[in-house]
């Protein structure tokens, strides 16, 4: 009897903790068109030729998904061009484990402090804000 308790005990604790789901933690998106369409940057076109004085830039594509059951904090988060990985909304750097709120799109660099109060910001992991 002490035995099985023991056992049951021990798959108890490997229930609670075998999965980690929480922010930075890795999430698999829907391999769905729809889901590939939002989530991956547009392609180049191949008949824009930039001439000397434009500027060209490279598309990095940032997308949320909310109520995402495969994480704890229910976001999962591609974040210009990042794996996907399991995030939460925030309104500043002071609501994320990582320090880093920042808008879902636009330039993360711009030096206004409330554009998270009117557009919507998530928790980035710090190796994602050089992208």
């Amino acid at each position: 009897m002490r035995v099985s308790i023991a056992v049951l005990g021990c798959l108890a604790a490997l229930l609670v903790t075998g999965c980690d789901t929480g922010f930075g933690q890795p999430c698999t998106l829907p391999k769905t068109e729809e889901f590939r369409r939002a989530c991956n940057p547009a392609p180049k076109d191949p008949n824009m030729d930039a001439g000397i004085n434009e500027v060209q830039s490279e598309s990095k594509a940032s997308c949320a998904v909310k109520n995402f059951a495969g994480c704890e904090t229910r976001v999962c988060l591609v974040y210009r061009g990042s794996s996907p990985f399991c995030s939460e909304s925030c309104v500043d750097d002071g609501d994320c484990e990582s320090n880093l709120c920042r808008p879902l799109l636009g330039d993360p660099n711009l030096s206004d402090p409330d554009i998270c109060q009117r557009t919507e910001c998530y928790c980035i992991r710090k190796g994602d804000q050089e992208n």
